[in-house]
């Protein structure tokens, strides 16, 4: 009978150990959250780990296959993850492994020819689009949508959304929710519902775990790493699609165009194309510029750091100018000055 050991990162031996496994399977290994591994003889033979609410790193050594280990991994992480209160999570893997997560009891989000996303806990799809769906009116017209990080929100994000809400009836408006930004998911959240608390066909939406963000998107499983932005994009652009778009009978999405970040404008090319297969009108909207400058969250970010906080209020709107006054505020434009990067 097999059991599992967590791995202890202040252990050099232990580290370099699961290291080597993953190598093994071409896997650059990442210190996560938690590292359970099942060891024979000494020797490990599968393991899996977590970071955040998303689990990865699952692996077993071919001659152990079909013999149970990955359901004694999985178990060990769904403890870890109650522990921490996490109530939902998610798998990202090949398609290839579908069987093995269908068989832990995950559900499947959604599988392109590259990528499966499988969630399990007590939140998942299904809950997130019925709350969402009960803060929309029924549909009497042409519904957009759009989807902005605002970090922090400025100028041209409104400028984005005000242009946009014109040509529609009704515009959803999702802000990213992970909380890697540097300003806090819940602060931008409510900076954008103050400064469009006055736009009646605009309805701000948290974007929840299914607007997938490439900061929180797994890569470790994909060899080719020049394969990464189209699986990641291949994915997200689906899930919006061919879930979210159908369920909210969304007829376009926005977008501002990009004239500066290639990353950026290849998957909104990309994207782009994904929608319009899904017979889902795009609107690429031209940036906002102030004289040459075009308005950007990093230009402001930059801003900031610099500590040119007057300047940059220059291409902000009143909510985000308030909040950068407010003691949190001051705290976030602290961090950006003593940080040696932007995030």
């Amino acid at each position: 009978m097999y059991f599992s050991d967590e791995i202890n990162f202040n252990n050099n031996n232990d580290v370099e150990e699961i290291k080597e496994y993953l190598k093994e399977n071409s896997v650059d290994y990442d210190l996560p959250d938690k590292t359970f591994v099942i060891r024979d003889k000494g020797k490990i033979i599968a393991t899996g780990s977590a970071e955040g609410n998303i689990l990865k790193y699952f692996f077993s050594s071919d001659e152990y296959q079909g013999q149970g280990l990955m359901g004694i991994i999985y178990n060990s992480l769904l403890n870890h993850l109650l522990e921490n209160n996490y109530n939902s999570f998610f798998v990202f893997t090949k398609p290839c492994n579908k069987n093995i997560f269908l068989s832990l009891g995950l559900k499947e989000v959604y599988s392109t020819s590259r990528v499966s996303l499988f969630e399990g806990g007590f939140y998942n799809y299904q809950k997130w689009i019925s709350a969402v769906k009960d803060n929309l009116s029924s549909k009497s017209g042409v519904r957009g949508a759009m989807v902005v990080n605002t970090n922090p929100m400025t100028l041209g994000h409104k400028y984005l959304i005000e242009l946009s809400s014109k040509k529609v009836e009704e515009l959803l408006v999702f802000v990213v929710e992970e909380d890697i930004s540097v300003f806090p998911f819940k602060d931008r959240l409510n900076i954008v519902k103050e400064e469009l608390k006055d736009y009646k066909n605009v309805v701000v939406i948290k974007g929840g775990p299914y607007i997938i963000s490439r900061g929180t998107f797994p890569t470790y499983f994909i060899k080719k790493k020049d394969d990464m932005l189209d699986i990641y994009t291949e994915l997200d652009g689906s899930i919006f699609a061919k879930k979210i778009a159908e369920d909210l009978e969304i007829d376009i999405r926005f977008f501002g165009e990009e004239p500066i970040d290639i990353v950026t404008l290849n998957y909104n090319n990309t994207l782009k194309g994904i929608l319009e297969d899904s017979s889902i009108d795009v609107d690429i909207v031209k940036r906002k510029q102030i004289g040459d400058t075009i308005i950007s969250a990093s230009y402001v970010r930059n801003l900031l750091k610099n500590d040119k906080v007057k300047e940059a209020y220059k291409y902000l709107p009143k909510a985000t100018i308030n909040y950068l006054n407010s003691e949190k505020g001051k705290e976030i434009v602290k961090t950006l000055q003593n940080e040696k990067d932007n995030i």
